[in-house]
């Protein structure tokens, strides 16, 4: 089960957090289906050490070893596991999903249900200069993510100088990282009105390369069915980022079961994705063939 809060600070992590009513419907959902729900507060909340926000093999390893902990704790569950995760859970979730062979072989991993889904690759990285430094879209969720990607680099690495990949502007919100969550500091971005474009330095992309390649999945070709909810209106991952890779994953030989729910944005796919994975789930849990979706219609 993957992560569903976000942010750097340690009164992030998901332990000290009340559940939101989407959340608390969404979770109740999957209890209802028998499973019992194991998640992680990844490395770096609520623990020393810096948070390494989407960094796809730190997520993974908090995600295996969160499972690993349950089932070798409680003698009474099943290990037969489905890992699930929206947005930074989703990615958590989808590398989770390509670590598990080779980290956690010993676990029973069914399949993956994974919505709204970041997505990083060489060609995409190609294209990030010219991205960020012509958006102009407000209110515009990726100038809030990079401010917390960056964040969590400068922590392990020394040679990362917030002023040289940050305009003055932004340095403020910067500096709000560390003691606000995701929700709270994308408000006070969107407030002031910053885009991505407004906030970085033209060299900021070049300076961030190790944060986006640490987004990179270990692979694309799953040894499980993995199940991926996007919505038509998603502002804060890319509609076009999560189709690519989908489009990517089965190129690679993933079985996926793509699902693309119109008219929905980031946060309402995750209720609205319930009753499809509820048959996905019941597939790979009964070994019954799951056919790939790659290239979902609106529905």
């Amino acid at each position: 089960m993957g992560a569903w809060y976000g942010g750097n600070a340690d009164r992030c992590a998901p332990s000290v957090n009340v559940h939101t009513p989407r959340d608390t419907a969404y979770l109740s959902a999957w209890l209802k289906r028998g499973f019992a729900i194991v998640a992680t507060d990844y490395e770096g909340l609520g623990t020393p050490g810096p948070h390494p926000y989407l960094n796809t093999r730190v997520e993974a390893f908090g995600v295996l070893d969160s499972v690993r902990a349950a089932l070798g704790s409680l003698p009474n569950l099943t290990d037969r596991v489905m890992i699930v995760g929206q947005s930074q859970g989703g990615a958590a979730a989808f590398a989770s999903a390509g670590y598990a062979p080779l980290y956690a072989p010993e676990i029973n991993i069914r399949g993956t249900v994974a919505t709204g889904v970041p997505y990083m690759s060489p060609a995409v990285m190609q294209t990030l200069p010219a991205v960020a430094m012509a958006s102009t879209f407000r209110p515009d969720p990726l100038a809030t993510y990079v401010l917390l990607m960056a964040a969590g680099e400068a922590g392990i690495d020394s040679h990362v100088r917030p002023e040289d990949v940050f305009t003055p502007q932004a340095m403020p919100f910067y500096r709000m990282v560390d003691t606000t969550c995701v929700f709270q500091l994308e408000d006070a971005v969107n407030r002031a009105g910053l885009t991505t474009a407004a906030i970085l330095r033209s060299q900021a992309v070049r300076l961030l390369a190790p944060v986006f390649q640490a987004m990179m999945y270990p692979t694309l070709k799953l040894s499980r069915p993995v199940f991926v909810g996007t919505g038509s209106e998603d502002r804060d991952v890319a509609t076009s980022g999560q189709l690519l890779l989908v489009h990517d994953a089965c190129a690679a030989g993933s079985k996926v079961e793509a699902h693309l729910y119109k008219g929905l944005d980031h946060s309402r796919t995750v209720l609205a994705s319930l009753p499809d994975s509820a048959i996905f789930t019941q597939k790979v849990m009964t070994d019954q063939p799951v056919s790939s979706i790659c290239s979902p219609v609106p529905q």
